[in-house]
């Protein structure tokens, strides 16, 4: 028996991650070899792909497919919610990008096969994650190279918050950012790489979002105070 599809909400739920994740009807279409009326068709509910196409784009955006079909579940849980069926415990895999560019939606950059383990509540409170190695060793002794992090899309930042960015067209860089007015400063902790400051308004700044978890010796969630802006973490 093949598995009821409900087009409505399929539709405003592939809608959703396209928008969180920066795709648009052309971009999915040439990742799917589709065409972008049948994107632009699936979004507005009013059809639904094949089986297969549904599981492709739920490992595209690391997400369960049976809540991108329309069940009651999760993103990122494989059974049907119920009060006693929530697990604490339960961990997700999430894909890990080895670079990040500015001409590209997030998913469609190269995956370097590598997973980050999280748990599921952590996931659902965060939203949209994505995994991320680290390229450099720029904010040493916090991230070092090769470390993998958890980056949660988020365009509103704080002074004191590691952020994910990309300046000028270039390939996303991870500093802790302070603003002073219209500019923005990233500052790395290695003193072998400089600080910059850049307008915001004259600038191209895209703010990606916040470093959210780190793993390398041990892992580390991160967290930032409302009120005085002091970096914390939580082990």
């Amino acid at each position: 028996m093949s598995t009821p599809i409900n087009k409505k909400i399929f539709g405003q739920r592939l809608k959703q991650l396209m928008h969180n994740y920066n795709e648009t009807t052309y971009s999915l279409s040439r990742q799917f070899k589709l065409s972008p009326p049948s994107i632009s068709r699936y979004t507005r509910g009013e059809m639904a792909p094949k089986m297969t196409t549904i599981h492709a784009l739920a490992e595209y955006f690391d997400v369960n497919p049976e809540w991108l079909i329309g069940k009651t579940v999760s993103m990122y849980e494989s059974e049907i919610l119920s009060d006693d069926t929530m697990d604490s415990n339960a961990f997700f895999d999430i894909s890990v990008f080895d670079e990040i560019r500015y001409d590209r939606p997030i998913f469609s950059n190269h995956k370097n096969g590598k997973h980050i383990s999280l748990p599921i509540n952590q996931l659902t409170m965060w939203g949209p994650v994505f995994g991320y190695q680290v390229p450099d060793n720029a904010m040493d002794p916090v991230l070092k190279s090769g470390d993998l992090v958890a980056i949660q899309l988020n365009t509103t930042v704080h002074s004191g918050n590691f952020i994910a960015l990309h300046v000028n067209e270039g390939t996303m860089i991870i500093r802790k950012i302070t603003l002073k007015g219209t500019n923005i400063i990233t500052q790395p902790y290695n003193p072998h790489f400089n600080a910059n400051s850049y307008n915001l308004r004259k600038n191209n700044v895209q703010i990606i979002g916040s470093v959210v978890y780190c793993l390398h010796q041990e892992e580390h969630f991160f967290t930032f105070s409302s009120d005085n802006n002091e970096k914390t973490y939580v082990k």
